[in-house]
This record gives C-alpha cells, structure tokens and sequence, in this order.
C-alpha cells in the first residue's frame, strides 16, 4: 500500500535524525583521536606560544569553530595536511568589536586623540582620571605601553582597581579590558609581591574568576618566574596553594576536555612548578597520571622548555626542576 504524504515525511525526518546522530558519533571519536594524536601536543605548544604551523596554505577537510566570550574563537579543524587546533583566534571577516574601537568623542579622552595616539604620560593621566570605569579600549592601550619603572607605582594600583571592580562583569568587552590588565600588572609588578595574587583566584569568593582570567593570571605567573627563577623554593606558599586548587579543580578526567580546562589546568601545574613549590610533586603527578596522553605531555615538553630556560640563569633551579621530573616519573 503506498505510503500517506505524513507518514514519507516521518519516515523522512526519522532517517535524517538517524543520519545526524551517526555523523556525530563518528566526528566525537575523529576529535577524541585527534587529541590523542602525537602532533596534536606540537602543534599545541606551537600556537600557545604565539607560532604558527611552517607549512603553508591549507585545505580544511572538517572541524568546528567555537565563539568565546572574549569575541576570540578555538577550533579543532581536519586539513589536508593534517589537523591544526586554534585557541584565542581573531576574526578577521567582519568589522571589530565596537566595544574595543576608541571613540574620539569619548570625554575620557583628550579631543580628537585616540588611546593609540597616547604617551604612556598622557595614557597615566587618561586612566587616572577615568575614575572606576574608563573605557575598555584604553586598558587595551595600556597593555600595549611601555611605561618608565618611576610610573609603576602610579599604574598598578590604578590596574588593581580595575580588576578587582571588574572581575565578576558579564560584559564582553569589559573582561577583555580585565585581561588586559592582569597581564600589564603582573607583567610590571615587583616579584616579592606576587603573593598578592593569590585573592584573584581564591575558591571563597563570592563569583569566581571567569576561567578565561584564571588562565592569564596562571601564564602570567608563570612566565614571571620563567624569568625570574626562585632563588629559594616556595617563595609564596598561599599563591601557589591557590593554584593547585586550580589544578585539582581542572584536571578531572570528566571535565578537563571541556571549553578551556585544559588550558587552565596545565598553565596551573606550570606556574606552581616554576614556584619551586612543594606542592609542584602532586600538581605534576595528576598530569603524568592523566588517561590523556596529549596533556601529560603538554605539560611535560613545557617543564622541559623551562628547564632550558633556567639552565643559562639559574643553575640551582634547573637542577631543583631535574629532581622533580624524577620523582614524579618514578612515582607516576
């Protein structure tokens, strides 16, 4: 008996659900391979410190694309060449953000000058006078600034206030202007106060750090001390004790693939590593002991690459780290 135009067009959409269900299926194990992948740790570290793949143009076969709350996008793409992961990736096909473009009407700032046309003088003087809520696009400016160390003392209360008061804000481009800042003030901020940091990522707070700025307070911390090895180890205890709540918080096998924990939990196991902390044996071992392959050796090939680093500054503290990689690989 032929079929009724209603029951073709259930059978129809029954098939097209079947056929989507299989697609997702076989793209979730295409993705779980792809992290298992060993170029996929390479190319990882690769874009994470700023580096593009040598080749060429490449053909994208397949992926997905993810819009953050920052306006940046990550993505997993399948090429001809091989499979690229993007994090923190610009959009370049449509006009910027309007939140970011400074506006010359803005009495924030002079008539007719942009922050980009700003001195660091004349930048010191805009945010101070900007109150509790300058413009986004003049923390963005900041950053972007070489400041004189005799204006520190000037800028980084200023930065610290922005970030506590802006810390918990759901507007997009005000927590770029966050990042912002927690990267200028850690960047420029004495060392033997590091410390002080450790209230931006406390569990107790009554909203936490969006975990995009947990991440820039772990890289930030852990490329000042990349720079500037401890000359004795634990120098800040409470820091590093926040930190590895991070790590124990992210590194769960359940969530540590979802958006951005990887990230945040291998940037923490860094940072409390290159504090000299004790803490740095537990932090390590959950990442050797992860059932990820990529992560333990994420963060391994980073230890590595800090190892190097502290090898022609800090002698002492390349061989504390040498020690550590040996009680962690015999304890794994």
């Amino acid at each position: 008996m032929p079929q009724s135009a209603e029951t073709h067009s259930q059978s129809t959409d029954t098939i097209d659900r079947a056929i989507e269900a299989v697609f997702h299926r076989h793209f979730e194990a295409w993705l779980a391979a792809a992290m298992k992948h060993p170029g996929f740790t390479a190319t990882l570290k690769s874009l994470n410190k700023g580096h593009w793949p040598a080749s060429g143009l490449m053909t994208v076969c397949e992926g997905f694309v993810e819009e953050l709350p920052s306006g940046l996008y990550d993505a997993a793409l399948q090429t001809a060449q091989g499979r690229v992961v993007l994090r923190n990736a610009h959009r370049t096909d449509r006009a910027a953000d309007p939140q970011l473009i400074p506006s010359r009407s803005s009495s924030s700032f002079d008539a007719g000058t942009g922050p980009g046309e700003l001195t660091a003088e004349q930048l010191l003087r805009q945010l101070t006078n900007a109150g509790a809520n300058p413009p986004s696009s003049l923390l963005c400016a900041v950053e972007l600034t070489r400041f004189e160390p005799s204006q520190h003392a000037i800028l980084l209360p200023l930065l610290w206030q922005y970030i506590l008061a802006h810390r918990n804000s759901n507007d997009r481009g005000e927590l770029v202007a966050v990042g912002a800042a927690i990267r200028k003030y850690i960047a420029i901020m004495p060392m033997d106060r590091m410390g002080e940091l450790a209230v931006l990522i406390e569990s107790g707070h009554r909203s936490p750090l969006a975990i995009e700025l947990e991440i820039e307070v772990a890289k930030m911390i852990y490329r000042n001390f990349e720079v500037h090895p401890p000359a004795v180890e634990d120098p800040q205890p409470e820091l590093a004790q926040r930190l590895w709540e991070m790590v124990q918080a992210y590194v769960n096998p359940r969530i540590l693939l979802r958006d951005k924990h990887s990230a945040a939990a291998s940037l923490a196991i860094e940072a409390v590593a290159s504090m000299r902390s004790p803490l740095a044996v537990q932090a390590w071992r959950a990442a050797a002991q992860s059932p990820y392959r990529w992560f333990a050796e994420l963060v391994s090939d980073d230890l590595d690459d800090l190892h190097v680093r502290w090898s022609s500054t800090n002698p002492d503290a390349a061989a504390w780290l040498v020690e550590l990689r040996t009680h962690v690989l015999a304890n794994a």
